[in-house]
Formats: C-alpha cells, structure tokens, sequence
C-alpha cells in the first residue's frame, strides 16, 4: 500500500470534513439570538481559524497528491497544519463555557457533541498529516 498516496488522500477528506463540521452550526442553527456568535468567538482564537486552516489543508494536502509541489515542502506544512489545528481545536474546545454551550434551545441539544467532533476530526487530520510526512521522508 502506498502510505503517501492513502494519507494525503485521508488528509484532504478530513480537512473537507473539518470545515464541514467547524461551520455546521452557523447553518444549521436557524433561530436569531441564541449564541452562535459567542459560541464562534470562545477561547483565544475562535473556531473559524480551525475551519479556515481545514480548507487551506485541502489544498495543501491535493498539492501533494497531485504532484504540484515537493513532498518535502507539502509534509512539512501539513504537519504543522495538522498540529496547529488540534492545538487550536483543543485550546477552544477547553475555553468553552458550559453556559454558553447549554444556552442553546433543545432542538440544538446537539451543539454539546459538536465541540469533540471538531477535535476529533482535527485530530484525524494530524495524523494524516504525520503519516504523510514519515511516508515522504522515510
């Protein structure tokens, strides 16, 4: 099995799942005034760079699946990606309070699982992006 062909293919959908995932609640929640904008903005950094950073991972990660640009350069950056939005994801995920999480109305009972689905999927794309980059520079 190629382990440089799986991982950056492992790595791109992740990232496309990340984004997915980090901007579901500003589409699915409907009702005005019910938080989505603090929820959004809690912690440090806010969750928009994690979904920011996953589509900019996509790229990066298709650049080097697709031959674009050296392997070395593409392991390197989705290395880093990987790991600056676990860390990121892990950092907003710790500053949320559970107020805010709990202020949304029970048809959005969902919202309490969404933050470990970010990080979990963050933590599928540093993986991928390890895996990618012990593959190339092995």
């Amino acid at each position: 099995m190629n382990t440089e062909s799986a991982a950056s293919a492992v790595g791109a959908v992740a990232c496309l799942l990340l984004a997915a995932v980090v901007f579901a609640p500003a589409l699915l929640v409907t009702q005005s005034n019910v938080g989505v904008a603090a929820y959004y903005a809690a912690g440090p950094v806010g969750l928009s760079v994690v979904g920011f950073l996953g589509l900019l991972g996509v790229v990066v990660f298709l650049a080097g699946r697709q031959g674009r640009t050296d392997a070395a350069t593409v392991a390197g950056l989705v290395t880093v990606l990987g790991v600056a939005m676990l860390a990121f994801a892990l950092l907003w995920v710790v500053s949320l309070d559970s107020n805010l999480i709990y202020s949304f109305p029970a048809q959005y009972a969902w919202i309490a699982d969404h933050r470990w689905a970010v990080a979990a999927v963050a933590a599928v794309v540093a993986v991928a992006g390890g895996a990618y980059a012990w593959s190339v520079l092995d």
